[in-house]
Parts: structure tokens; sequence; C-alpha cells
């Protein structure tokens, strides 16, 4: 049996969930994929109940090495107190033998690395080490593996972010006012402030358009900034939205935006392009692997929301930009980021890394 240990097993909040739910469905469904079992590190994302949660799978996992079932373990890892939680995991797995996939996804877990004191970095080293192979979700995040850790590190593979898109992308007008979609938890780190101030200033105050924020984190202070702003008219803060509450959002709106301070690879930017729409992003963490500047995707410096600004008003006014960068997004998605091929590769991931093949 393969195990797969996530945070918020497959009904987890965030990227990682999202992503965890978009594969495991597939492999389901998948005729040569392993049998697996999906184990829960973290709970329902109460700080409270995360201990109890995070300790039953320590025992649950325990259990199926003593008992030998355990033929390969894939670890999702963040940063910060998700590190510390996994490095607890892989030693455990380590110990008793058994084949580990470390799959990293934290944002900051580059600045956890260089901010670290030397023997975290050694903690961290070790972590890494016990690994059989490593799973990053670029070449922005493998560079950083090797030459943060040097060339003895377990081998490195860029398994980028996959989800399920429509069979068609929903039919979009190049006229009319802007429906512009922020799909993410809100915060400074995700650039909820910049995309507020990009909204109130002179490019786009006097423009049509209308806004959606969706996604849970500082929500009422940033609902008070944008009343301050004199947004509250335009802007709606709708809170968490669940798989199929996004989906329907991503087929309602014309222009899709994420302008993060840093990131591994967002699963919304993803989701957006399989959609068909438009995205307006930062060049930060791998987000470069999936949008190309003036291709498939307008990308802008983080933190600044002057440039963001101007972006958002070139959409707003030329809609065959829309219908271009909508059109080349669609079809990286289905080159490189369609879920058939996520899953395709992470079978292959599995087969040489497992001690035996759970057919």
């Amino acid at each position: 049996m393969i195990y797969i240990a996530t945070p918020g097993g497959i009904r987890g909040r965030g990227g990682i969930g999202r992503i965890v739910s978009y594969f495991t469905r597939k492999l389901a469904k998948t005729p040569n994929a392993p049998q697996f079992r999906v184990v829960d590190t973290y709970g329902p994302g109460s700080p409270f109940l995360m201990p109890f949660f995070f300790f039953a799978a320590l025992i649950r996992l325990l259990a199926v090495c003593c008992l030998g079932r355990a033929s390969l373990v894939h670890v999702h890892m963040a940063e910060y107190g998700s590190v510390v939680r996994k490095g607890l995991i892989t030693a455990l797995l380590h110990l008793f033998g058994v084949p580990v996939i470390l799959h990293l996804h934290g944002a900051n877990f580059r600045e956890q690395c260089e901010r670290a004191s030397p023997w975290e970095r050694r903690l961290l080293r070790r972590t890494l080490g016990m690994a059989n192979e490593i799973v990053v979700l670029g070449e922005y995040w493998r560079d950083f593996i090797i030459d943060f850790f040097g060339p003895d590190m377990p081998p490195v593979t860029i398994l980028v972010n996959a989800v399920e898109g429509p069979v068609q992308v929903p039919d979009r007008p190049a006229s009319g006012a802007a429906r512009i979609l922020f799909l993410g938890r809100v915060g400074e780190r995700k650039g909820t402030g910049e995309l507020l101030e990009a909204l109130a200033s002179a490019p786009c105050r006097d423009r049509e358009w209308t806004a959606a924020i969706a996604g849970d984190g500082e929500v009422e202070a940033f609902r008070t900034k944008a009343e301050a702003l004199g947004l509250s008219d335009r802007v709606t803060f709708l809170g968490w939205s669940d798989e199929s509450r996004s989906r329907e959002l991503l087929a309602q709106s014309d222009i899709f935006v994420l302008p993060s301070r840093n990131e591994g690879l967002p699963v919304a930017i993803v989701e957006a392009m399989a959609y068909g729409l438009p995205v307006i992003a930062t060049p930060v963490g791998s987000v470069p692997t999936a949008i190309d500047n003036e291709i498939s995707g307008l990308l802008v410096p983080p933190g600044d929301p002057v440039p963001l600004a101007v972006a958002l008003a070139r959409l707003m006014d030329d809609g065959r930009l829309r219908q271009s960068l909508a059109g080349a997004a669609r079809r990286r998605f289905e080159q490189d980021f369609d879920i058939r091929i996520f899953c395709d590769r992470l079978i292959a991931i599995y087969r040489r890394n497992a001690a035996w093949w759970p057919a």
C-alpha cells in the first residue's frame, strides 16, 4: 500500500489539499495506479486539534510500518511547523526502511532555510536527506534545493501542480464590464493590499469592472481597507470557496489576478488557465513555469500596485488581448498542467521508489 501523508487529507484547505483531492480522485480511476490510502496529518484546520490529528497519523504510520504494509509514503510538506512534523514522520519511516517521497509545497520554505541557524540547517538537510526522492513544483525550487543543500542530496524531480479542467472553456464577452477574480488566502503574502490599491488608482477607478475576492485569511481587515479606498460597492469578499464554488467563480470571470509576494506554484493560477482566463500574476517562485509574460498572461513586479493597475487596465480595455492570453493559457494547461499528465508522472515516481508495487 502507498500512503499519502498530507495536511487536512483530501479536504484540506489551500493548495496542498486541492492538489491531493485532484490527483487522488484521478488515481482512483486510473487502471495502472497503485492502491493508496490518505493519512491526514493536520485535521480540519484548528491549531488546537492539530496535535491530536498529527499524533494519530504518526501512530497509524508506525502501525503500518510494524506490520510491513507500507511500500512507500508520499509526504507533503510546506514550511516551518510543517517541516518539524513531516521531519518526524520521515525519520520514523527512515528508521523502518520505508521509502519516502518528500513533496515540497511551502512558499516560505526558502525564507525558512535562509534564516535558519547552523544547527537548524543541519536538521533541514537531514530531513531532506532521508527521502528517496524530493519532488518540487518547478525549476526555481529545484535549483534552490540543489544550490542551498549541495549536490549530494537525493534526486530532485519537478512535478508541476495540475488540475482537472472543464471539457470546454466558457464563452466570455470581449467587451463590457470586466469581472475580476482573486482566488487565494486573503493577506499581504498573496498581494491583496496591492490589488485593492491598484483597483482604486487612476488607471482602474474610472473603468467598468467588478471584483470578487474569494478566500479565507484576513478578510475583515481587507474589507475595511476596501471601504476606506471607496471600493465597497465594486469589490465583494466571498470568504472561503470550496472546489465547486471556485469552479463557478472561474467560469463567471473575465480576468484572474494573483499578485503574490512569494509562492510555490499556486493551484489557483493553474485552475484559471484550465478555465481559459487571462492571468495577471507576479514572477515569484515557480509562477513563470506556468505563465509566459505577454503570451499566456501578464507578469508584474511583486509588491507594487502601479504596474498591477496598468496591467489590469490593459485587459479591461482590450478584449482581443484577453482572448489571446486566455487561449494560450488554456493550450499550456492542456500540454503540461492537466491532472492526467500529473498522475502519469506521479505513478512513474512511485514505481521507481516503491519497495514493492501494490497493484
